[in-house]
């Protein structure tokens, strides 16, 4: 019997180093069983508590969250997952995207073998703990094969997509007694939504004021790495958008997408990056999403489609996607 000792690719390596996790409407399915319809298939309850119980079964940090009564964390995070697999399969199949079994199998192997038992003393951050889960609740190959095709979604697209739109920064600094800056983001991308000749006003008046705003800006993944996983790679042509790049910092983006195309070149001799790539491969599932339609129950909450995730409700979503009235698409 012989050993065979295989080189990592510099994909998988990359993977491995991010710690391979996938981060990862009000009505909603209204089947008893049904955690939620993507298309049209259905993730039914069962399997979301199936993969709950595994999960509190093999992580004992799990065990911390539902002592402090936050198992809907885990709960929901599963969900996620569940949906953007529907979502990875359908992308695949219609772009054509496929990955080698060689590389799925390793990629597994490394899953398996990098997990190791959070302590369960209560040590642990919350959102490790829920990340951990969902790597030992689902099945290693599973979870490899979703992460290489999103990487290689990523991958395809990062100097290819670009997104051409105006914006206007709402800053830590004009906070006031009219709510947070969250609501006033909000509230400004419903006004854009009004009207194209409103979102052109609403922009003029900024650019006006001398407040950090422009017009006509165009930007690729590969020249934005920081935010290629945000939502203004994803929202569609049409649409109003108020998001954090950063929420840390506080600001906030409102912007008016006016274009996505497709169309750029591939960088001669770009880079890698397995993190960057990732979260673009997770972004481009946004249109994928608008395209099948993804209905969570109520039980669970509502898809977050800025943040490709499912939040608790509509007023924790981090943030928002408005179709602009009578725009024009392009």
């Amino acid at each position: 019997m012989t050993t065979v000792i295989r080189r990592r690719s510099p994909l998988i390596a990359s993977l491995i180093a991010l710690g391979l996790v996938l981060g990862a409407c009000a009505s909603g399915p209204n089947q008893v069983n049904t955690a939620a319809i993507v298309g049209g298939k259905t993730i039914g309850v069962n399997e979301v508590q199936d993969l709950v119980d595994r999960a509190v079964k093999v992580e004992p940090a799990v065990r911390v969250l539902a002592d402090q009564r936050k198992l809907n964390l885990v709960s929901r995070a599963v969900l996620r997952q569940l949906v953007l697999h529907e979502l990875i399969a359908d992308y695949s199949a219609k772009q054509k995207v496929t990955v080698e079994p060689a590389q799925v199998t390793e990629l597994a192997e490394q899953i398996t073998a990098s997990l190791q038992e959070f302590p369960d003393d209560g040590s642990a951050a919350p959102d490790a703990i829920v990340q951990q889960a969902v790597n030992r609740a689902f099945d290693a190959e599973y979870l490899a094969r979703d992460y290489l095709l999103l990487a290689k979604f990523g991958t395809e697209q990062l100097s290819k997509l670009s997104v051409t739109f105006d914006f206007t920064l709402v800053a830590a600094g004009e906070q006031d007694k009219a709510g947070s800056l969250r609501g006033q983001a909000v509230d400004k991308a419903k006004q854009i939504a009004q009207s194209p000749e409103a979102a052109a006003k609403v922009i003029d008046d900024d650019v006006a004021a001398g407040a950090q705003a422009a017009k006509g800006e165009t930007l690729t993944p590969a020249l934005a790495p920081e935010i290629a996983g945000t939502v203004i790679f994803g929202a569609p042509a049409g649409s109003v958008i108020a998001f954090q790049p950063n929420p840390e910092q506080g600001n906030w983006v409102v912007a008016v997408i006016h274009k996505r195309a497709f169309d750029g070149k591939p960088a001669a001799q770009q880079e890698n990056d397995a993190r960057v790539a990732t979260s673009l491969g997770r972004r481009l599932l946004q249109s994928t999403g608008d395209e099948l339609g993804i209905k969570i129950s109520p039980r669970y909450g509502v898809w977050d489609a800025s943040d490709m995730n499912v939040a608790a409700d509509e007023s924790v979503t981090v943030g928002v996607v408005f179709p602009i009235k009578n725009a024009k698409q392009q």
